[in-house]
């Protein structure tokens, strides 16, 4: 499937149309690049959108650190094992 094309608008629509500008971002969930002189100047995207692309940048970070965690501690430690850790902890402790 192709990609959308993305959403470009001049920069005055601002001044003269800000309430199509807003309903555009709220239906589409799209940044909408505003141009100045036929060239992009800033993004416009609504805040449920932007929220949802910083929660997904942040999946995305933490789901890199899971991997570089798991490339270089690939042990794991069974149930069992980690029980029998814990009751020698305890112990120690006179928990």
């Amino acid at each position: 499937m192709p990609a959308a094309l993305p959403l470009i608008r001049p920069i005055s629509d601002l001044r003269t149309d800000l309430n199509d500008v807003c309903l555009q971002a709220q239906d589409t969930q799209q940044p909408i690049f505003m141009t100045k002189n036929g060239k992009a100047s800033l993004v416009v995207i609504d805040c449920a959108a932007y929220e949802a692309q910083r929660q997904h940048e942040r999946y995305v970070q933490k789901l890199r650190e899971a991997e570089i965690e798991a490339k270089y501690k690939a042990e794991t430690v069974s149930q069992a094992a980690l029980d029998e850790t814990m009751e020698r902890v305890f112990a120690v402790w006179g928990v």
